[in-house]
C-alpha cells in the first residue's frame, strides 16, 4: 500500500539497533487534571482522558460532583482540563447548559480542543431525543453547542446502542460504533457497525465494511476504533471475516478503511502479510494515516516473538512493515502483556500499558504503568511516576497521547503520583515526556 511519494520510507525510520545503549531518559513531570478551577481534588473516580493535538486541552470523564459549580446529577460527566489557565468545565451539557440526567462519558477531543465527542445515555442533550439509548454527541465549546451525531442521514434518531467516538482534528468528521440498523440504508446484518458523520454536510455513512462491497458478517469497532487527522484513513477492530479475501484466522483483526477510495486493507499482519494466530485490538492511527498501532496475542507478526503475551506494534502503512513497540530500550521483549496503545499525530511516539516489569529499570512496583516508546530512537520510557522518579503505588491505564508525543495524559489508581492526592480514588494525569 503506497500512501504516496513523500511518504517514502528514509533511514531516518530506523530504529536504533538493539545492541545500542541509549542514554537514561529523564523522569517525565507529573500532574493531576482531574480537579476543579480552584484545584480541589474530586471526589469521585475520574477516567478516560483523550488530548488535543499541543496537550494543552485534556477532556476527560468523571463521577465526581465538584469538579464544577452546579453539579448535581451524581452521575459520570464529561469535562476539559485547560492545562495553560489551570481551568476545568463541563461539556456533558446541553446547548442551554443543561446537565445530563444520565451519565455521559467516551470523550474524544479535536486538534484544537474546541470540539469534543462523547457518549451519552442522558435524554436532554438535544431536543426530541426519545430513543433510550445511547447516543454520541459532539460538544462545541466556543459557540457553547451541543449536537447529536449518531443519527441517519435523512434525520430521525438511531434505534441502537452508539460508543466509542473519535473525532478529526478539526471536528468535522466523527466515527463511532453502533448496534443500530437505521444509520445507513441496507443494513441487515444484526451487528455493530462502524460508522463516519461528516458534521459539515450532514451525511452518515458505513465504513466496516468488505473491500468488495456489502456488508461484515461480524461485529465492528465495538471496542475502539481511530480516525486520522483529514478523515480520510478510519482503523477498527472487527470480528468480521469477509471484508477482506483470505481472512481464515477465526480471530478479531484490525482493518484500515480509505474513504476516499473506499478501500478496505488489514494490518494486523506481518511485514510478509501473514495473518496473525492470535487476537488482536486496541488500534489508533497518526494524525497523517502513515502509521497504526494496535496489540496483539499473535506471535507471528515478527520474527523472535517468544513472551506468549499480548505486545503493541505498529504498521508503517507506507512501507508495509510492521514492529514490535513494547520492548525495552535494548530490544529485549516484555515478560507480562502489553496493550491499550495511543499513538502520537507525528506517528513517533507509542503510549502504552504494560505489566511488564522489564521494560525500564527499577520497575518492583508490580501494577500495570503507562509506558512511551519512542520507536525510531529506540527509547522506552515509564510515565507513571512522580516527578520525582517514585513509582506509582498502584495501577495505571488508558494513556491519550498528543501530536509531537510529549504530553500524555492517563488514569491511575496511585496516590503517590502528586502531593496531596488523598481522595482514594481514580484520577487523571498528565506526564511531561519531555
Amino acid at each position: 500500500m503506497v500512501l504516496g511519494a513523500t511518504l517514502s520510507l528514509t533511514a531516518a525510520l530506523a530504529p536504533a539497533p538493539s545492541g545500542a545503549a541509549p542514554a537514561r531518559q529523564p523522569d517525565p513531570t507529573t500532574t493531576r487534571i482531574s480537579v476543579s478551577s480552584d484545584q480541589a481534588q474530586a471526589n469521585e473516580r475520574s477516567s478516560s482522558s483523550s488530548s488535543s493535538r499541543t496537550g494543552r486541552y485534556v477532556s476527560f470523564a468523571s463521577r465526581a460532583s465538584n469538579l464544577v459549580p452546579g453539579d448535581t446529577n451524581g452521575v459520570d460527566d464529561v469535562f476539559v482540563r485547560d492545562r495553560a489557565t489551570a481551568t476545568t468545565s463541563r461539556v456533558s451539557v446541553s446547548s442551554a447548559g443543561v446537565e445530563g440526567d444520565a451519565y455521559s462519558t467516551g470523550p474524544a477531543i479535536s486538534g484544537t480542543g474546541r470540539y469534543v465527542a462523547f457518549i451519552s445515555a442522558a435524554s436532554n442533550l438535544v431536543p426530541g431525543d426519545t430513543n433510550g439509548v445511547i447516543d454520541v454527541f459532539v460538544r462545541d465549546r466556543v459557540a457553547s453547542t451541543t449536537v447529536r451525531v449518531s443519527v441517519p442521514a435523512g434525520g430521525g434518531q438511531g434505534n441502537g446502542d452508539s460508543t466509542v467516538p473519535s473525532i478529526s482534528q478539526d471536528g468535522r468528521y466523527v466515527a463511532f460504533s453502533s448496534f443500530a440498523s437505521n444509520l445507513v440504508p441496507g443494513d441487515t446484518n444484526g451487528f455493530a457497525d462502524l460508522f463516519v458523520r461528516d458534521l459539515l454536510h450532514g451525511t452518515t455513512s458505513r465504513v466496516s465494511v468488505p473491500a468488495a462491497g456489502g456488508q461484515a458478517n461480524g461485529l465492528s469497532g465495538f471496542s475502539s476504533s481511530t480516525i486520522s487527522g483529514d478523515g480520510r484513513w478510519v482503523v477498527f477492530l472487527s470480528t468480521a471475516s469477509n471484508l477482506v479475501p483470505g481472512d481464515t484466522n477465526d480471530a478479531p483483526d484490525i482493518f484500515l478503511r480509505d474513504r476516499w477510495r473506499a478501500v478496505t486493507s488489514r494490518i494486523s499482519v506481518s511485514s510478509t502479510g501473514e495473518q496473525g494466530d492470535g487476537v488482536s485490538s486496541g488500534p489508533a492511527i497518526s494524525a497523517d494515516g502513515r502509521f497504526a498501532a494496535f496489540s496483539s496475542w499473535s506471535s507471528n507478526l515478527v520474527p523472535g516473538d517468544t513472551n506468549g503475551v499480548e505486545d503493541v506494534f505498529v504498521r508503517d502503512l507506507a512501507a508495509g512493515v510492521t514492529r514490535r513497540v513494547s520492548l525495552t530500550a535494548g530490544g529485549v521483549q516484555g515478560n507480562r502483556s502489553s496493550s491499550q496503545p495511543a499513538i502520537s499525530g507525528d506517528g513517533r511516539g507509542v503510549a502504552f500499558v504494560s505489566g511488564s516489569s522489564n521494560l525500564v529499570p527499577g520497575d518492583t512496583n508490580g501494577a500495570e504503568d503507562v509506558f512511551l516508546a519512542r520507536w525510531r530512537t529506540g527509547t522506552t520510557t515509564r510515565l507513571s511516576v512522580s516527578a520525582e522518579g517514585a513509582q506509582a503505588d498502584s495501577f495505571s491505564n488508558d494513556p491519550s497521547i498528543d501530536h509531537r508525543g510529549r504530553y500524555v495524559s492517563f488514569t491511575s489508581y496511585a496516590s503517590n503520583l502528586v502531593p496531596g492526592d488523598t481522595n482514594g480514588m481514580l484520577d487523571v494525569f498528565v506526564a511531561d515526556a519531555g
